[in-house]
């Protein structure tokens, strides 16, 4: 069985040798005197040999005692060392960044973003993955995932970055042929419908205390919003998009 040791009593024996008392090093590490003792001698019966030659006043390290000073010491500046390491580490960014987001906000926001991240952390190498379909973030090893919409119940830590405005839209020639006056004249038109937001059959728009409802007709699905306004740029047909899309 391997054996653990103690590296508090290193600390000790080091600070002793190097204070020449037991009080010296009992100051230094601002701890009892009689901790200080029964520690060391903790460690001389661990070690199995006297490691200090003591008197009424000074403290020597024996033969074995000295050789056993330098290792000591190294181990500690070792130990030190790998906790400075890991505490540098911690406060300084490094490695690689998963982001994922929608391709239309991560386009207008997340990758000026990761950039100036990128300027301000150069120790970091940013791999930004854009796409409009749902992906696991545990399962595919992402950092940060940005979210349009409705945030569906997770384990996941989120924030909430700010809002944003859906807007119906349609070509001029579509909104001039459907003579579309209220909300509720929208639920004949063909609805394109992108599957980055939640699938509802019906939309409700409000002005002040009033609601008007529109039945969703989709006929068409598609996973990227750019490709969801060029589709009804181009056909008699409407969707919903957010007002950052539509700037």
């Amino acid at each position: 069985m391997e054996t653990k040791h103690n590296l508090n009593r290193l600390a000790y024996f080091v600070a002793t040798v190097e204070a020449g008392t037991i009080t010296g090093a009992a100051t230094a590490l601002g701890i009892s005197k009689a901790v200080v003792s029964k520690q060391l001698q903790m460690l001389e019966h661990e070690v199995g040999t006297s490691l200090l030659s003591r008197n009424t006043r000074h403290m020597q390290p024996t033969d074995a005692g000295r050789a056993f000073y330098e290792d000591a010491k190294s181990a500690l500046t070792l130990v030190n060392n790998a906790f400075e390491r890991v505490q540098e580490r911690d406060n300084k960014p490094r490695g690689t960044l998963r982001i994922t987001a929608p391709v239309d906000y991560g386009i207008a926001f997340v990758a000026p973003f990761a950039a100036r991240f990128r300027e301000s952390f150069p120790d970091v190498n940013i791999d930004l993955q854009l796409s409009d379909d749902r992906v696991d973030i545990i399962e595919e090893r992402y950092d940060v995932a940005f979210r349009i919409g409705w945030l569906a119940d997770s384990s996941n830590l989120a924030r909430k970055l700010l809002d944003f405005e859906e807007i119906a839209i349609c070509s001029p020639d579509t909104f001039a042929k459907a003579r579309i006056e209220r909300p509720r004249d929208l639920s004949p038109l063909p609805f394109v419908r992108t599957k980055a937001l939640t699938a509802v059959d019906e939309w409700t728009f409000t002005k002040e205390d009033e609601e008007d409802v529109a039945t969703i007709n989709v006929v068409a699905e598609v996973n990227n919003t750019l490709a969801v306004r060029a589709f009804v740029a181009e056909c008699f047909s409407y969707t919903i998009l957010p007002d950052f899309l539509l700037r």
